[in-house]
């Protein structure tokens, strides 16, 4: 009777290891706001600054893309001239990578709201 118990025993062990295997592998579906606190905006923006982040632009061209958004907000027709110095000022205050893709995507999704 030992040898069967501990093969019963061993058998109960390996399907309860493979529930737990299977467990644990299966797909999470996650919601599309992921942060705790997040807002449908919040969500927005980080998905579009993920997908601009994409993109791999320069950190000029993110400056650059920056500054021009800023001045056709603010100007309807802005110079090359003012493009230049809101890009330059972008590109000395120190912003990351990371923060740029976040306000390009932050000035898209505010010009649709």
């Amino acid at each position: 009777m030992g040898m069967e118990e501990s093969k019963e025993d061993h058998e109960r062990r390996i399907k309860k290891r493979l529930e737990q295997l299977q467990a644990f592998n299966k797909p999470i579906v996650i919601d599309k706001t992921i942060l705790i606190g997040e807002t449908e905006i919040e969500a927005q923006i980080r998905e579009a600054a993920y997908y601009f982040a994409l993109k791999r632009p320069s950190f000029d061209e993110l400056c650059w893309s920056l500054a021009e958004k800023i001045q056709t907000k603010y100007n309807s027709k802005p110079s090359i001239e003012a493009i230049r110095e809101i890009a330059e000022k972008i590109y000395n205050s120190s912003k990351t990578y990371d923060e740029l893709c976040w306000l390009n995507a932050e000035i898209d999704i505010s010009a649709k709201k």
